[in-house]
């Protein structure tokens, strides 16, 4: 692991914490002891987002991300990272120092600071954070949580795992893990600011590698643009795609993936060949 000290686009110099193996960037707000930290999620609260944390885009490694300019609507599946020791007390983007025993979480696009609901879709276990760190800058991750929250969702021992991210707000209701994992519509529950409470169902359905998880390359409205992305997947050697009608779309996708080394390898290779708007979804 190594510390890269950066200045994005004339900003503030801001710490970015990047680990070379799985995850980068990664902090606090609210200091917990190990107790606290295994039960208790962040209770989303409306702050200041300023400017200075959330540039109209940024560059680091070669690679410009662009700062979304409002998190309403945002749901993405993709594979978490986390961290812990190493980082203790290390300051992050936000200014904040990392405190690995609170709720917390990295993103590279979302407005900071804000919150989100993490579904691990292996396990169905949840937890919110709040984000308030620039990363991880590591290829096809697309959360890094802290060693508090990874470990609520059950993540720890092997470092990754398959997640839903959702941008919540403090009168947001939280969907359930049975409707994020089964696909079933969003149920309303209590407030988030109040009791931010969330449990896992033992008999949820759990995403499968090799069964329910697809890298989609896009959705195109035109036939003729979908044949174009399917020759360029096979002149790739990418064979197992599919189409998928969606409404006036139609969805192309690679799959299903059969481990998280396929799936980075996968994702190299599609953003080699110009995809880089390719992400996870899970479908059961």
């Amino acid at each position: 692991m190594n510390h890269i000290r950066l200045n994005v686009h004339g900003l503030w110099p801001v710490v970015v914490l990047l680990a070379t193996a799985l995850l980068s960037g990664c902090s606090s707000v609210n200091r917990v002891n190990p107790g606290e930290a295994a039960t208790t999620n962040a209770v989303p609260r409306f702050e200041p987002q300023p400017s200075r944390l959330n540039p109209s885009s940024y560059s680091v490694l070669g690679r410009t991300y662009h700062v979304l300019g409002s998190n309403d609507g945002y749901d993405a599946q993709g594979v978490a990272s986390w961290y812990g020791p190493n980082f203790q007390s290390k300051p992050t983007s936000s200014g904040e120092r990392y405190n690995m025993y609170a709720m917390t979480a990295a993103h590279k696009t979302l407005r900071i600071p804000s919150y989100v609901l993490v579904t691990n879709m292996e396990n169905g276990k949840q937890v919110v954070v709040r984000v308030n760190d620039r990363g991880p800058f590591v290829s096809n991750r697309i959360i890094d949580l802290s060693y508090a929250a990874a470990k609520k969702i059950g993540m720890i021992g092997r470092g990754t795992a398959m997640v839903d991210v959702r941008s919540i707000t403090p009168d947001s209701p939280i969907p359930t893990s049975q409707s994020i994992v089964s696909g079933a519509p969003t149920l309303p529950a209590a407030p988030v600011a109040s009791a931010p409470a969330i449990s896992a169902a033992a008999s949820l359905p759990h995403a499968v590698w090799g069964q329910d998880v697809f890298i989609q390359v896009g959705a195109f409205g035109e036939m003729g643009h979908v044949i174009s992305v399917q020759q360029r997947l096979a002149q790739a050697g990418i064979t197992a795609v599919s189409v998928t009608p969606f409404g006036a779309l139609n969805r192309v996708r690679v799959g299903p993936v059969a481990s998280l080394a396929d799936y980075d390898r996968l994702m190299d290779q599609l953003r080699t060949i110009g995809f880089d708007n390719a992400q996870m979804v899970v479908e059961q």
